[in-house]
């Protein structure tokens, strides 16, 4: 009787095992196929009386600073706000306001 229960037991670990290292390696690729590389966007300069008028800075005080990837050129900047878009900030000032066109808000390019 307890060789039976514990074969049971056992069969039963082993099956949640599977199946549980199965979702987890689902859930793992679904991860991988949502961080697709999107195109880079051109970056647009806008004004700093432009961007305070139309797009007020955060009570925090200025604008968010984008990020370099240095795997990226080093015109390529990405945004702070979600999604994270990339642009092309090759014609824009260092220290100059970018607007992030898929959030509407604006960023520093570093």
């Amino acid at each position: 009787m307890k060789t039976k229960s514990l074969k049971i037991v056992s069969a039963i670990v082993i099956a949640l095992f599977a199946l549980g290292t199965t979702a987890y390696a689902q859930h793992s690729q679904a991860g991988i196929d949502s961080g697709r590389a999107r195109p880079v966007i051109e970056g647009k300069a806008i004004s700093k009386v432009e961007a305070e008028k139309k797009y007020p800075p955060p009570r925090s005080g200025g604008y968010p600073t984008g990020e370099r990837d240095p795997h990226d050129a080093p015109y390529v900047v990405t945004s702070p706000y979600p999604p994270h878009q990339k642009f092309n900030c090759s014609k824009i000032a260092y220290g100059g306001l970018v607007l992030d066109t898929t959030a509407n808000k604006v960023f520093v390019r570093p």
